[in-house]
């Protein structure tokens, strides 16, 4: 499971694996990477009368080998602090072996950052097999180079996963907390491509106009800041670029069987 951190020292967001999330609501922190170092990171900062998250997901299942701890848990582990006096409130949701690993988790408790080395912590990746991920400038030119710079591609379909919905008993879930936009586009230059882009912050759709040719000249893709921006065309200015453009936490994409090798659904 990945987050997007903001790093208040440098002023700008790097991605990490998520390791445990302690304690819920204003007092909730982050257990995550940096630099080979881990520390507890407050998902909250506070501005004024309001707190803003400076913590956010990319990827929204948490792992299935997760347990969770609540206060009356936790007992026996004195340097622990708990933050709401009730025993039912969770304090600790992560990797059976972080709560495990005493040691590192009283130091990072302390406000250490403590090298992977120095703890029992496997290395973890959440990311999948079978995709390619953008990461880096560089590796968002790979991809423009291998698809030619989307010349002359054409946007088959588009679907956006909200989180929102309605639970089985009937209640409404509220809340926006997947984000995933996909993408696939045909070309005769390459194979066709699915883009899949996580922690979406905003898409906008221009379609071609019905009397238009509807394939791209070039697209345009960006990496910063720990996040990503994609364009269907040349784009100096992205607040005021008038065509199809999207920016997420994430990007990742693989090539795709040619069309007449995928199955036709009747």
């Amino acid at each position: 499971m990945r987050v997007r951190v903001y790093d208040e020292m440098s002023r700008t967001y790097f991605h990490s694996e998520l390791y445990a999330v302690l304690y819920s609501g204003i007092f909730e922190q982050y257990l995550i990477m940096q630099k080979d170092r881990l520390l507890l990171a407050d998902k909250w900062r506070r501005e004024g009368n309001s707190y803003d998250s400076q913590i956010h997901l990319i990827d929204t299942d948490f792992p299935e080998n997760w347990i969770a701890l609540t206060n009356g848990n936790i007992s026996n582990f004195p340097d622990f602090p708990k933050r709401l006096p009730e025993d039912k409130w969770t304090a600790f949701r992560g990797f059976p072996w972080v709560w495990e690993d005493k040691d590192a988790l009283r130091r990072m408790l302390s406000g250490e950052a403590v090298p992977l080395s120095e703890t029992v912590f496997p290395p973890v990746s959440s990311l999948l097999p079978g995709w390619s991920y953008v990461l880096s400038q560089e590796e968002a030119e790979t991809l423009l180079q291998r698809y030619h710079d989307f010349h002359d591609s054409v946007l088959v379909d588009l679907r956006y996963t909200s989180g929102s919905k309605q639970l089985p008993d009937g209640s409404m879930l509220v809340a926006d907390y997947v984000r995933q936009v996909t993408m696939h586009f045909h070309s005769d230059w390459a194979p066709p491509l699915e883009m899949v882009f996580e922690g979406v912050e905003g898409l906008d759709l221009r379609p071609a106009d019905e009397d238009c040719f509807s394939c791209l000249q070039e697209a345009a893709l960006r990496f910063r800041d720990g996040a990503v921006f994609f364009c269907d065309g040349f784009c100096e200015d992205e607040a005021s670029y008038p065509g199809t453009k999207i920016s997420a936490y994430s990007l990742r994409w693989r090539f795709l069987p040619p069309v007449k090798q995928q199955p036709t659904s009747k």
